[in-house]
């Protein structure tokens, strides 16, 4: 391993993170839809995750993720205005900006750490980051008002599908697509902690592990 090839990419992942975060602040203080602008963030990460699989070392990946989560708890504690782009609405939101962390962490020691297949730690964080957001974003824009409505799910199921074509064979990926939309549409209640992303990550992960050992 490089040591200086994989600190300086880990630096630049850290700093394109960085960057997703002022982008939605700034969209966030120029008025921009909430929306709109709380989306950015998640849609940069998970970029940002890909590249950590594609570029780094398995120990050096889930030490940025952690790294990371870490920060955005400090910022949730010290400097909650830090975090004012991505901050939810909802009672249910009130953690996202560390679930996401902690749910994304977790999936890396999972799957890439503990069983040693990277795109199976990063599926799922695919499927919270793009597909989640999705279909927040289709919710919170168009069907604010009919959250019975399918159409947000249509979204994420289509970006989950495609998500899934980094996965071989395919056909995990399609089942755990499915069962990652269907964790979004089934609202947890399990506690506070307990949002879309800890669901998400959990079910979908779980599935695609099991279908995998068979």
């Amino acid at each position: 391993m490089n040591l200086a090839y994989q600190v300086s990419v880990a630096v630049s992942l850290a700093m394109l993170v960085g960057a997703g975060l002022g982008l939605s602040n700034l969209l966030r203080d120029r008025e921009i839809p909430r929306p709109l602008a709380r989306y950015v963030a998640p849609w940069t990460t998970g970029g940002a995750f890909l590249m950590a699989v594609l570029w780094l070392e398995p120990v050096v990946a889930i030490t940025l993720a952690s790294v990371l989560t870490v920060m955005m708890v400090t910022l949730k504690g010290l400097r909650r205005t830090a975090l004012r782009g991505v901050e939810g609405e909802f009672a249910s939101q009130k953690w996202s900006e560390i679930t996401f962390g902690l749910a994304g962490t977790a999936s890396l020691v999972v799957g890439w750490g503990l069983l040693g297949d990277p795109w199976l730690g990063f599926l799922p964080i695919a499927f919270m980051a793009w597909g989640d957001s999705t279909s927040g974003f289709v919710r919170a824009t168009y069907y604010r008002s009919n959250f019975s409505s399918w159409w947000p799910s249509l979204g994420m199921m289509l970006i989950c599908l495609g998500a899934a074509l980094l996965y071989a064979p395919y056909w995990i990926g399609v089942v755990g697509a499915v069962a990652a939309t269907m964790a979004e549409r089934k609202r947890p209640r399990l506690g506070a902690w307990w949002d879309d992303n800890a669901n998400v990550v959990t079910v979908s992960l779980a599935t695609m592990i099991v279908l995998a050992m068979l």
